[in-house]
């Protein structure tokens, strides 16, 4: 039998390698926006680190396990100091099926939806096959 989403959420292992490649998604997304706000190529970023632009590729990619110190380099390289901040991650295990995932993304505010008016008008007048259809 297959395993599930949330046997998977549930193996302790599974758990730690999520967490790895957690940090190693923050750590590539954050540099790609670094070179976005810099103006910054990945050949000039490759340059500044004295590596070939094929080695930074792989390591934005996620293709590569960046070590602390490519971590720091590539920081030091934009002019940024990086800093690690731990926090305390309850999970509730085996309490229930709903699994909760963190995300990092914030989202714009946007408008809020306009009211559009009470549905009467949008119905025919004449509804009664619209109902005897759902009645079954």
């Amino acid at each position: 039998m297959a395993k599930s989403v949330i046997d998977d959420m549930n193996d302790p292992e599974f758990r730690r390698l999520l967490s790895q490649e957690d940090l190693i998604l923050d750590f590539t997304e954050t540099i790609c926006d670094l070179l976005e706000k810099e103006k910054i190529s990945r050949k000039e970023l490759a340059d500044l680190l004295g590596k070939s632009k094929g080695f930074v590729s792989q390591l934005l990619k996620g293709d590569r396990n960046p070590t602390l110190r490519t971590v720091a380099d590539n920081f030091h390289v934009l002019g940024y100091k990086v800093t690690l901040t731990p926090h305390k991650v309850n999970v509730k295990r085996k309490e229930s099926n709903v699994i909760e995932f963190q995300t990092r993304q914030a989202f714009p505010k946007k408008k809020p939806i306009q009211n559009w008016g009470p549905l009467e008008g949008s119905f025919p007048e004449n509804n009664s096959d619209i109902i005897a259809a759902f009645a079954g």
